[in-house]
């Protein structure tokens, strides 16, 4: 078996020979998303495809069986998936040696651009897919999210520790931020109302198309929780856009309201159910509570946020938690005012 980034040609052609897809006339590497999970374009006679690797730690058969249920139900339902493909012996994954694969149809479309007729869109279908997914809740995972996640506590007090004095004050105020949030959320969280949520919505994960979402793509994080949870992140996410060639100096710190104020329209315009008032008031909390674990555990564990420097990105995530703790009033007012906008 090949090393975990890449899927080798033997690798693939053994796969392969599980599938009725047709003549295979190319195969390239697909390179977006974790190295862990490994990806090629397939193009046949019968269409194009994306073969995965499933990534070692999220190759839990219950889990993956509940992914492709509900994938299979919601491409019922016409929810915008890439479908899963069945093997000739009738299963969603095939097995080689310790390792599983998937394939799904490949979908086209273009990355989210942060404007406002798109932010509409992904709200209208995260409520979308948390109506339709509904009947599934109770068969739904019950792995945590990033509400009150003990390694993310564990790895800030490791890295500030350890830090020089340039970006410890930072970690310290990062650290202050985290018990904040988490303080306010737990005096909610299992009251709240649980959906079967995606559980990593951002716009990596979201294709888009001509005012519409073209798919939803990576459903491996999908858990029951509150779904507040999948509403925060993705306010989060969706309203604050970093360029990758921007100088991290340049990047804002006050996220987009206009974004957020589109993103609940949609959502609500679709929804069963408006957001509860204590939903509403744990948003800010939980924004602060994803940011700081998804930083945080990238440098505890690499080192670095992609190519960027714990000097380079810890006082930017530092001035962001502090800007939404500070506008969080704001926010919520926005919330509200978006409830039951047509």
């Amino acid at each position: 078996m090949t090393a975990a980034g890449t899927l080798s040609p033997r690798e693939i052609s053994d796969v392969l020979a599980q599938y009725d897809i047709g003549t295979v006339e190319s195969v390239r590497p697909f390179l977006a998303g974790s190295s862990r999970a490994p990806k090629a374009k397939l193009t046949t006679q019968s269409g194009a495809y994306l073969l995965k690797r499933l990534a070692p730690s999220r190759s839990s058969l219950d889990a993956l069986k509940f992914q492709h249920a509900l994938l299979k139900h919601l491409t019922k339902s016409g929810f915008p998936v890439a479908e899963v493909i069945h093997s000739t012996g009738s299963r969603t994954t095939v097995q080689l040696e310790a390792n599983y694969y998937e394939m799904s149809r490949w979908v086209s479309g273009h990355r989210y651009g942060y404007v406002s007729n798109e932010a509409r869109s992904c709200g209208a279908a995260m409520a979308a897919l948390h109506d339709l997914a509904a009947p599934m809740l109770d068969r739904a995972p019950l792995h945590s999210g990033f509400h009150d996640r003990v390694d993310v506590a564990r790895a800030l007090n490791a890295l500030t520790k350890g830090a020089s004095d340039v970006i410890a004050p930072a970690y310290v105020s990062i650290g202050a931020a985290l018990r904040r949030a988490r303080r306010l959320v737990r005096s909610h969280w299992l009251d709240l109302p649980a959906v079967v949520a995606h559980g990593d919505w951002h716009p990596g994960n979201l294709l888009m198309g001509k005012d519409r979402v073209a798919a939803v793509i990576d459903f491996e994080s999908t858990r029951k929780e509150p779904r507040v949870g999948d509403i925060a992140n993705g306010l989060l996410q969706f309203s604050l856009e970093r360029k990758p060639k921007q100088a991290i100096s340049e990047w804002p710190v006050t996220c987009d309201f206009r974004l957020i104020a589109e993103m609940q329209a949609g959502y609500q315009l679709v929804s069963r159910d408006p957001l509860t008032e204590e939903e509403i008031v744990c948003i800010p909390s939980l924004m602060v509570e994803a940011l700081a674990a998804e930083s945080i555990i990238a440098i505890h564990r690499r080192g670095r946020i992609r190519k960027m420097t714990p000097e380079a990105v810890i006082p930017w995530i530092a001035d962001r938690l502090q800007s939404i703790e500070s506008n969080g009033n704001q926010l919520m007012e926005i919330l509200r005012s978006r409830r039951g906008v047509s």
